[in-house]
């Protein structure tokens, strides 16, 4: 199971209007459920479609959870990305795409970091695409 940061970004909704619920959290089992196995699935398949797009060597993954819905859902996404790095090569030479890139943030939030599905960084910007499913 991948690890988590006790102060994540995905989190921080809850533990900046409650400090004590981060650690709090920590007391409970971490259980996954059907929904987050499909949700790591589809984040997979993006990984491999992104990928795919950019001329990068990766092996489709293999899921009992994939279905026409999380085909297209997918498919949505990695042509919005695509259509995004496209943007930043109109004003930068030689943007930079990211794919499931470990973040850390610790020296804002004590032992801060997450997983970014995709950055694209450019001549002054960086745009943060996170993918819902």
């Amino acid at each position: 199971m991948a690890e988590h940061a006790v102060l994540s970004a995905s989190s921080s909704h809850r533990w900046l209007s409650c400090p004590p619920s981060a650690r709090l959290e920590r007391e409970f089992e971490n259980n996954s459920s059907t929904a987050a196995e499909e949700g790591t699935a589809a984040h997979a398949l993006c990984e491999h479609k992104l990928k795919k797009a950019l001329r990068m060597r990766s092996k489709r993954p293999v899921s009992d959870y994939c279905t026409d819905e999380m085909e297209e859902c997918t498919d949505a996404y990695a042509e919005f990305v695509m259509e995004q790095y496209e943007l930043a090569k109109q004003t930068c030479k030689d943007p930079v795409v990211l794919i499931e890139q470990r973040l850390d943030f610790s020296s804002y939030v004590p032992d801060g970091f997450g997983t970014g599905d995709c950055l694209i960084i450019s001549d002054g910007l960086l745009h943060i695409i996170d993918f819902k499913y």
